[in-house]
């Protein structure tokens, strides 16, 4: 575990979190929140900073359940079976509500039909980090550099079908360059071989260059999203560095199909104090607090769908079963 993700659960109290202490408190059974990832990464420290605010607010009791497996989408297929009461919920990132439609054949949800958005969270980012294996200080150094005749660059992703790969390979097209996928098991390896000059570009969430490219071992040429990031700000976006490409990376809140509308609205009202509460938190994990209502998740999930859409058959890749 990092030292980011330790000063994180320090902060929160979460190193102290004994879920099977919360659950044998007397009253009304906790409001849970499911996470389709293993604990300590972003999506579950960012849940349980969340959790920890909410509980007061709700006066209720709110736990955070693991559920790792499938790319996250064991936690999709429970909630969707959950009585639509409010009181199960799931924190998930935007790729298995708008990119999986497009790369497996058969999904066992409908990202639409089975879940009611209760908010959004926050924003990440996204890096395109380099090492030390290209010398490239800027978008533009890296792009020249790999089209230098001969050169052989390729760029690592936290694995086959995700956000970065595919992110990864839109940045290739739209900057004329031809750049090679290898897909790693998880972002740490990858940042590993581009340390060691195996590759010359990782593309992963912010977090997992940040503290290399602050140390000075690595150097972020790039973010993908609409604006800069504010702890980065000498760093660019793609759109500033003239690729045609921006996707803001968002962490938001779901509760199965058909729950109240007066119950989503109280658990929107909570989760946006609860945003606004734990903003120095998240901070710390290079996302930005960035709460918005059902209807604002639900046209975001809709708009950034129908970009996958585009950018999964630009790549040629073949959906899996």
């Amino acid at each position: 575990m990092s030292r980011q993700r330790r000063t994180f659960l320090a902060a929160t109290g979460a190193l102290g979190l004994a879920p099977a202490v919360l659950r044998a408190q007397s009253g009304p059974p906790p409001v849970r929140i499911l996470v389709g990832f293993a604990a300590g990464g972003t999506v579950d420290l960012t849940a349980r900073a969340i959790a920890e605010a909410m509980r007061p607010l709700l006066a209720r009791n709110v736990i955070v359940e693991n559920r790792p497996g499938a790319a996250g989408r064991l936690v999709l297929e429970a909630v969707k079976a959950s009585p639509p009461d409010g009181d199960t919920l799931m924190l998930v990132p935007h790729g298995p509500m708008t990119l999986f439609q497009w790369i497996y054949r058969q999904l066992r949800y409908d990202p639409v039909k089975d879940f009611s958005p209760v908010g959004r969270v926050c924003v990440i980012d996204y890096a395109l980090a380099t090492g030390p294996g290209t010398q490239a200080r800027t978008l533009a150094e890296y792009i020249a550099w790999a089209r230098t005749p001969g050169q052989r660059a390729a760029f690592g992703s936290p694995g086959a079908g995700t956000v970065p790969h595919f992110l990864g390979q839109g940045f290739g097209q739209r900057s004329g360059i031809d750049l090679a996928h290898i897909a790693y098991k998880g972002a740490a390896p990858a940042m590993v071989d581009l340390m060691g000059g195996s590759i010359s570009l990782v593309v992963s969430p912010l977090s997992d260059s940040v503290e290399q490219h602050r140390a000075g071992k690595a150097r972020i040429l790039a973010t993908t999203g609409s604006q800069r990031n504010p702890d980065l700000a000498e760093v660019p976006t793609l759109r500033d560095a003239g690729i045609d490409l921006v996707l803001d990376g968002w962490l938001g809140l779901y509760a199965p199909a058909g729950t109240p509308d007066t119950r989503v609205q109280q658990l929107f009202e909570a989760l946006r104090a609860a945003v606004m509460t734990s903003e120095a938190a998240l901070r710390r994990l290079t996302i930005r607090a960035l709460p918005a209502g059902p209807a604002e998740l639900a046209r975001q999930r809709d708009v950034e769908a129908r970009q996958w859409e585009s950018l999964v058959k630009a790549s040629g890749f073949t959906p899996e079963s």
